[in-house]
Protein backbone atom coordinates (compact mmCIF):
# COMPACT_ATOMS: atom_id res chain seq x y z
CA UNK A 1 0.00 0.00 0.00
CA UNK A 2 2.80 2.56 0.79
CA UNK A 3 3.93 2.24 -3.03
CA UNK A 4 0.79 2.57 -4.27
CA UNK A 5 0.60 6.05 -2.24
CA UNK A 6 3.68 7.28 -2.92
CA UNK A 7 3.09 7.03 -6.65
CA UNK A 8 -0.51 8.43 -6.49
CA UNK A 9 0.90 11.07 -4.05
CA UNK A 10 3.44 11.98 -7.31
CA UNK A 11 0.71 12.06 -9.36
CA UNK A 12 -1.61 14.05 -7.73
CA UNK A 13 1.14 16.32 -7.29
CA UNK A 14 1.25 16.53 -11.10
CA UNK A 15 -2.09 17.12 -11.50
CA UNK A 16 -2.22 19.95 -9.39
CA UNK A 17 0.64 21.89 -11.17
CA UNK A 18 -0.33 21.13 -14.35
CA UNK A 19 -4.10 22.27 -13.14
CA UNK A 20 -2.27 25.29 -11.49
CA UNK A 21 -0.50 26.80 -14.08
CA UNK A 22 -3.01 25.76 -17.49
CA UNK A 23 -5.19 29.02 -18.99
CA UNK A 24 -8.43 27.39 -18.32
CA UNK A 25 -8.29 25.01 -15.15
CA UNK A 26 -11.28 22.42 -14.00
CA UNK A 27 -14.35 24.86 -12.46
CA UNK A 28 -16.68 24.62 -10.07
CA UNK A 29 -19.94 25.95 -10.55
CA UNK A 30 -20.48 26.93 -6.77
CA UNK A 31 -19.66 30.32 -5.40
CA UNK A 32 -15.75 30.26 -4.10
CA UNK A 33 -15.11 26.74 -6.11
CA UNK A 34 -11.94 27.56 -6.66
CA UNK A 35 -11.41 27.70 -2.93
CA UNK A 36 -13.33 24.46 -2.64
CA UNK A 37 -10.76 22.67 -5.15
CA UNK A 38 -7.95 23.93 -2.56
CA UNK A 39 -9.04 22.16 0.12
CA UNK A 40 -10.16 18.94 -1.91
CA UNK A 41 -6.47 18.91 -3.29
CA UNK A 42 -4.72 19.34 0.14
CA UNK A 43 -6.48 16.80 1.83
CA UNK A 44 -6.40 14.55 -0.75
CA UNK A 45 -2.56 15.73 -0.68
CA UNK A 46 -2.13 15.60 2.89
CA UNK A 47 -4.38 11.49 3.05
CA UNK A 48 -2.11 10.27 0.35
CA UNK A 49 0.97 11.46 2.28
CA UNK A 50 0.07 10.32 5.29
CA UNK A 51 -0.37 6.45 3.71
CA UNK A 52 3.15 6.97 1.60
CA UNK A 53 5.36 7.71 4.76
CA UNK A 54 3.49 5.84 7.30
CA UNK A 55 6.12 6.09 9.93
CA UNK A 56 6.29 9.90 9.90
CA UNK A 57 2.95 10.09 12.02
CA UNK A 58 0.52 13.04 10.62
CA UNK A 59 2.40 16.25 11.53
CA UNK A 60 5.37 19.10 11.20
CA UNK A 61 7.14 17.05 8.88
CA UNK A 62 4.24 16.11 6.50
CA UNK A 63 2.71 19.56 6.86
CA UNK A 64 5.42 22.34 6.40
CA UNK A 65 6.13 20.54 2.89
CA UNK A 66 2.16 20.18 1.84
CA UNK A 67 2.43 23.65 3.25
CA UNK A 68 5.60 25.27 1.21
CA UNK A 69 4.03 23.33 -2.08
CA UNK A 70 1.09 25.71 -1.29
CA UNK A 71 3.37 28.89 -1.25
CA UNK A 72 4.98 27.58 -4.25
CA UNK A 73 2.33 27.01 -6.46
CA UNK A 74 1.14 30.83 -5.31
CA UNK A 75 4.44 32.08 -6.36
CA UNK A 76 4.32 30.10 -10.01
CA UNK A 77 0.85 31.83 -10.81
CA UNK A 78 2.43 35.20 -9.65
CA UNK A 79 4.37 34.82 -12.50
CA UNK A 80 1.79 33.64 -15.13
CA UNK A 81 -0.33 36.28 -16.76
CA UNK A 82 -3.29 34.38 -17.18
CA UNK A 83 -3.29 33.52 -13.36
CA UNK A 84 -2.63 35.61 -10.13
CA UNK A 85 -1.50 34.40 -6.70
CA UNK A 86 -3.58 34.73 -4.03
CA UNK A 87 -3.12 34.17 -0.36
CA UNK A 88 -7.04 33.29 -0.03
CA UNK A 89 -5.92 30.10 -2.16
CA UNK A 90 -3.06 29.52 0.44
CA UNK A 91 -5.56 30.35 3.14
CA UNK A 92 -7.80 27.46 1.25
CA UNK A 93 -4.92 24.97 1.19
CA UNK A 94 -4.40 25.20 4.42
CA UNK A 95 -8.32 24.62 5.38
CA UNK A 96 -7.57 21.25 3.67
CA UNK A 97 -4.85 20.31 5.67
CA UNK A 98 -6.51 20.85 8.52
CA UNK A 99 -9.81 19.31 6.90
CA UNK A 100 -7.63 15.64 6.92
CA UNK A 101 -6.48 16.10 10.61
CA UNK A 102 -10.46 16.46 11.63
CA UNK A 103 -11.61 13.16 9.51
CA UNK A 104 -8.13 11.21 10.37
CA UNK A 105 -10.16 9.85 13.53
CA UNK A 106 -13.37 8.92 10.77
CA UNK A 107 -10.80 7.37 8.20
CA UNK A 108 -9.66 4.91 11.41
CA UNK A 109 -12.58 3.30 11.57
CA UNK A 110 -12.67 2.09 7.37
CA UNK A 111 -11.68 -1.22 7.09
CA UNK A 112 -10.16 -1.06 3.88
CA UNK A 113 -7.31 1.74 4.98
CA UNK A 114 -7.84 1.40 9.23
CA UNK A 115 -4.25 -1.15 8.64
CA UNK A 116 -2.31 2.18 8.30
CA UNK A 117 -2.91 3.50 11.92
CA UNK A 118 -3.17 0.08 13.09
CA UNK A 119 -0.04 -1.69 11.47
Amino acid sequence: MIAAARILLCAATLFIIYEATIKRPVEVPVANGDKVLHIIAFCSLAFLSDFAFPSWGFGFRKLVPLMVFGILIELIQSFLPWRSADMMDFLADCVGLVAYGILTPILRRIPLISDRWNG
